[in-house]
C-alpha cells in the first residue's frame, strides 16, 4: 500500500511538472543512474561547457560526485535537493546513458530526452532483453502507457543505419526519435586541441611496459559474482607478464564493482576497477584489449588495435544470460579464447606481431558506426537539441 501511494504521488509530480515553463538554455545531465560522472553524458557536458547559450547542469545522487564537478569550476546538484529539483523542473532538455532514471525523472515532464545509451550493443539491450524483464507484461504496459505524455519526448543516439532499426525496437521508439551520429564518449579520440585534457594515468604508471586491458561485461545483470578465479590462473599471468615487460589491468564491470578479488600479491596484474579513471583515457593507453561481449571493444575500434576475445562462457552466456543482435563470429575481429591456456597462446601471437584482423577490423568499425560516428560528434549533437522544441 505505502509503495503504491509513493508511485501515485510521483506520477502526479510528473504531470504537474509539466505546467513549469521550461527554459532552452538549462540542460541536465546524469550517467549510470545518477552514481557516477562518466560516459557519454559526462563527454556531452563538457562540450557544452564552451557554448555561451547553454546552462549545462550535472545531476547526481552521490555528494562525492557532486563535489567532484563542482571541483572542476561547472555547475552540479544532487538530485534531491531543493536547488537539483528546482533546475529540473526549469530545464528544457536532459542527457542520459541508462534511461530515465540517471537524473530526477520526476521533476522533467515535457523536457526532452536525449538518450546517447553507454555502448554500441552487441548484447541485446532494453525491450529486445526479454531475459531480464517481462518488459510486455501488463503492469509495463500501464506505466509506459503513464509515462508517455510527460516523458515521451526522448531521442536515442543510434552509431550508424544498422543500428537504426534495433534502436526502434530496443528502446520503442519511432524512426524520427532515433537519431543516427555518434558517442561523444569517442570525442577524446580525436581531440586533437586536447579539450579534453586527457592524462593518461594508466601509461603513465605502467613506466613503459606493454598494457593489456582485460575489460569484460557482466553476468546477469551483476546478480552473481564475475566468475575470474574461475577462468585465469594468476600466478602463471604474472610470469607471463614479467616475462612480456607487461601489466596486465583489470577494469571489471560496474554491477560487479564489489566482488571481493585481490591481487596485492601479483606484482604485474592490477585491479583497477574501483579506481576514479576514465574508460576512454585508459583504452587509449591500452595496447591490446582482452574482452568478451562487451561493448567496450566496439569503441577500441575506433583506435585500429589488436584485441582477444576471451568467450569461455559463450554457448552458456547465449543460453542463460543475453542473445545478441549480431553472429559473435561475423562481428569480433580477433583471436577467440574459450580456455586460458588458449589465451596465453592468443596474446604470445599479439605480442609477436602477428596481428591478423587488420582488414577485418575496419570493416567491422564500418558496420559499426557511420561516417560521422568516427569523428567528433558532440557539438553536432548540441546543434540537434537546440533545434528540439
Amino acid at each position: 500500500m505505502k509503495n503504491a501511494v509513493s508511485l501515485l504521488i510521483k506520477y502526479m509530480m510528473m504531470y504537474l511538472s509539466c505546467l513549469v515553463p521550461r527554459s532552452r538554455k538549462i540542460y541536465v545531465f546524469g550517467a549510470w543512474l545518477g552514481e557516477k560522472f562518466a560516459d557519454n553524458p559526462k563527454y556531452l557536458f563538457l562540450e557544452a561547457q564552451r557554448d555561451p547559450d547553454i546552462r549545462p547542469v550535472w545531476i547526481t545522487k552521490d555528494p562525492e560526485v557532486c563535489r567532484q564537478v563542482r571541483a572542476m569550476g561547472y555547475e552540479a546538484y544532487l538530485h534531491a535537493s531543493l536547488k537539483g529539483i528546482w533546475i529540473q523542473l526549469r530545464a528544457k532538455y536532459a542527457v542520459v546513458c541508462n534511461g530515465i532514471s540517471d537524473v530526477n525523472h520526476t521533476f522533467l515532464g515535457r523536457a526532452v530526452f536525449l538518450n546517447l545509451w553507454h555502448g554500441v550493443p552487441l548484447k541485446k539491450v532494453g525491450y529486445d532483453d526479454d531475459k531480464v524483464k517481462n518488459w510486455d507484461s501488463q503492469g509495463q504496459k500501464i506505466r509506459r502507457m503513464i509515462q508517455q505524455i510527460p516523458l515521451g519526448r526522448e531521442y536515442v543516439v543510434a552509431t550508424s543505419e544498422n543500428y537504426a532499426p534495433i534502436y526502434e525496437s530496443a528502446f520503442r521508439r519511432p524512426a524520427d526519435h532515433v537519431l543516427v551520429m555518434g558517442q561523444p564518449r569517442n570525442d577524446i579520440f580525436f581531440d586533437e586541441e586536447g579539450r579534453f585534457h586527457a592524462q593518461h594515468k594508466l601509461r603513465h604508471a605502467a613506466r613503459g611496459k606493454k598494457i593489456i586491458l582485460y575489460a569484460p561485461t557482466h553476468r546477469k545483470e551483476g546478480q552473481i559474482p564475475f566468475p575470474l578465479e574461475e577462468n585465469f590462473d594468476f600466478q602463471r599471468l604474472n610470469q607471463w607478464c614479467r616475462e612480456h615487460q607487461a601489466v596486465f589491468v583489470i577494469k571489471r564491470h560496474f554491477y560487479h564493482r564489489e566482488d571481493p578479488v585481490d591481487f596485492s600479491g601479483f606484482s604485474n596484474i592490477a585491479d583497477i576497477t574501483e579506481k576514479s579513471m576514465d574508460i576512454q583515457e585508459i583504452l587509449m593507453d591500452t595496447d591490446l584489449l582482452v574482452t568478451d561481449y562487451s561493448s567496450t571493444y566496439i569503441d577500441y575500434l575506433l583506435l585500429d588495435r589488436p584485441m582477444v576475445f576471451y568467450d569461455f562462457d559463450y554457448q552458456d552466456y547465449l543460453k542463460t544470460d543475453r542473445e545478441m543482435y549480431y553472429n559473435y563470429e561475423d562481428v569480433t575481429p580477433g583471436y577467440k579464447a574459450e580456455t586460458f591456456d588458449r589465451l596465453l597462446e592468443e596474446m604470445d601471437m599479439i605480442f609477436q606481431g602477428k596481428d591478423q584482423f587488420r582488414d577485418d577490423r575496419r570493416k567491422v568499425r564500418d558496420l559499426f558506426y557511420c561516417e560521422q560516428g568516427q569523428k567528433a560528434v558532440g557539438s553536432k549533437l548540441l546543434e540537434f537539441l537546440k533545434k528540439m522544441s
